[in-house]
């Protein structure tokens, strides 16, 4: 816990201002992936092209997806990978990049695996890059 403060002072008001965005988008998604329909859900996620197109700088990258996922620990309940891959889009989006998300499936034994994450410019963030290898990619998700 100490630490977990020690980390929380060092925010500057736009690492609090990403966590909070991060955290009620969080919670946008799991409430529309409950009463939408996934194509309405994922065309909040993915808007269209882009903004303003621009190549984000991998520490950029990162920082987005590291208030992601302190959100995601930090919420009521469990975020599955599919709600932090849909607000990871978004807010990469946001800032310009071309962020797609990915949906994969495998088998594990007898069970059926599904996993989803983002790419962004043929790059896994936030993930292992195996991870693509290691699920069978669906049809392209387009909004």
């Amino acid at each position: 816990m100490r630490r977990k403060l020690q980390t929380a002072r060092t925010f500057s008001l736009g690492d609090w201002l990403m966590l909070a965005q991060s955290w009620c988008l969080l919670l946008a998604f799991d409430l529309g992936l409950r009463a939408l329909p996934f194509p309405r859900v994922q065309a909040f996620a993915a808007p269209g092209v882009p903004r303003a197109r621009r190549a984000l700088m991998p520490p950029d990258i990162q920082r987005v997806r590291r208030f992601v996922d302190i959100a995601a620990r930090h919420h009521v309940h469990p975020m599955t990978c599919l709600r932090r891959a849909l607000v990871l889009q978004r807010m990469l989006r946001a800032r310009g990049a071309d962020a797609q998300l990915r949906i994969g499936v495998r088998r594990d034994g007898g069970a059926l695996e599904a996993h989803a994450w983002v790419e962004c410019e043929d790059q896994v963030i936030g993930q292992p890059e195996i991870v693509a290898e290691r699920y069978a990619q669906l049809a392209a998700v387009e909004a």
